[in-house]
Order: structure tokens, then sequence, then C-alpha cells
């Protein structure tokens, strides 16, 4: 038996005077002051969107829209009915308010209320706005444990551009990993100015990462300097609201500028 789910609204939603389209208006990422997330990418059976409460729990989910209410879904089924049933767990949310910056949700659901800790109102702000100018950046260590086919990696960089890079590196080139080694350059000036935007847009102050154990996954260290402070933190169980900024150091891995401190040292003779 399959389950019916009435079909998706995709004109105009009516929030007392306020109307906004569905859904791109609500794609994106939205997150709260405590690091409670709502992550929309597609509508449907696709669950590649993300909520996190503010334990750092984290979850995906189908999502479907019906009115004002976001119904992320936990749809599966079970050995007790020869996986022929499909089940339904809802995470509903109700949308109280929505402008271009801000999403204020309630919960409504069993599900939802529980995975919220019966907070009454979850209110977010579109990632993209949370930009933190009066950060100063002094300088990252970043590390990583090797995971599957990814090497153990250390990388830091400083406010006068410096990039340096060690690698171990046990597998093949193949694996798209640089060699076993030790690496440094001078960033450019647009990819610094780049990483910086990418920070100041990470909420590093109040970041945190998770305490579960995450099996199979580089446990990743994370320290950064800035405005006279440092941010410590080191986990398996790293928060979808820093993938951008991962991302970001993943790619400095692979900077062009890069070379060994042997290639240097030929370079100065």
């Amino acid at each position: 038996m399959k389950l019916h789910i009435a079909p998706l609204i995709l004109g105009k939603i009516m929030l007392g005077s306020y109307a906004f389209t569905q859904p791109a208006k609500l794609k994106g990422a939205w997150v709260s002051s405590q690091q409670e997330l709502i992550e929309i990418k597609n509508i449907g059976r696709d669950s590649t969107n993300v909520l996190a409460n503010k334990l750092l729990k984290e979850n995906y989910f189908h999502l479907f829209i019906f009115g004002d209410t976001l119904s992320f879904q936990h749809i599966y089924t079970s050995s007790a009915t020869d996986f022929k049933v499909e089940y339904t767990d809802r995470y509903d949310l109700k949308i109280v308010s929505l402008s271009d910056s801000t999403l204020k949700v309630k919960p409504i659901s069993k599900f939802s209320k529980s995975y919220f800790k019966n907070r009454p109102l979850i209110k977010l702000r579109r990632k993209e706005h949370l930009i933190d100018t009066t950060l100063v950046f002094e300088k990252l260590i970043y590390n990583a444990t090797p995971a599957w086919f990814s090497p153990a990696v250390t990388v830091k960089l400083d406010n006068r551009r410096n990039l340096s890079l060690s690698i171990t590196n046990p597998y093949p080139p193949s694996n798209g990993e640089l060699p076993t080694g030790d690496y440094t350059t001078v960033l450019d000036d647009n990819t610094y100015q780049e990483f910086i935007q990418t920070l100041q847009n990470s909420n590093i102050r109040s970041m945190k990462f998770g305490t579960q154990e995450v099996n199979d996954s580089p446990e990743i260290t994370l320290d950064i300097y800035f405005n006279g402070q440092r941010k410590y933190l080191k986990a398996t169980d790293v928060p979808t609201v820093a993938n951008n900024l991962l991302t970001f150091i993943r790619r400095l891995q692979r900077y062009p500028g890069l070379k060994t401190y042997e290639g240097l040292e030929m370079l100065k003779h």
C-alpha cells in the first residue's frame, strides 16, 4: 500500500496580509542563535533537507508543503510488515512569518515538538545574512585525521596570507590529494578575501561541534584566532553549518600555487 500525499502547493500562501511564493523563497539554510538549522534543498521525496536542534542532533528529511506548514517527513518501511507498508513520521513546522532574511516557525506535530525540545517558536535567519564584519582574522590551524581514502592533513593560514600544508597520503595520486609532503605558498588576494568572507559568514563566535562519535569520519580540529581570542573545536560530529568553511579549507589543500619546501629551495638557487 502506498502512502498518498496531498499535492504540493506551488502558488502563493497567505500569512495574514503577507504572501510569499513557494518554494524558491524558502530554499537555503536558516540558522537560529542556538545553532538550530533548517536547510531546504528540494521539495518532495528527496531526503536532502536537514533539521538540526540546539543539541546539534541533525537528520535528513523529505519535505512537503501543505498551506503554511513545512512538513519534514521521515518515510520508512518495517520488517514487521514485510517492508510492504510505508510509515511516516511528520516533523511539521507552521510558518509564522517569513522575509528575505528571517524565518519564524512553530513546531506543531508530536515529532517536531519533541525534536525542538518543546520550544514554542524557532526564530532563524538566512545564513547568507549572518555576516560578522567585526571579526578580524589572525590565524587558522586545521587538522583532519585519515578516514577511508582521505589522508591526514594539517592546514595553516595567517593574516599575511601565508598558507602551509602538511599531508600524509599513503594512497596513489588517483585519490585526488597531493602526495605526502610539506607545502607552502602565499595566497592571492582574491582567494584570501573570499576566505575572510566565508569565515565572517560562519558564526565562528557561537559555533559548536557535536559530541557524538561518528564512525569512519575524520576527526576535524579547527583552531581559529581572531580579535585576540581563540576558538578551538574538535570532533568527528561536525555540524552542517560548518560545511561552507570546511569546504573552503579543503579547496586550499588543492591551491594551485602550493609548492614543496624542497621545490622552493630549488627556486632560490
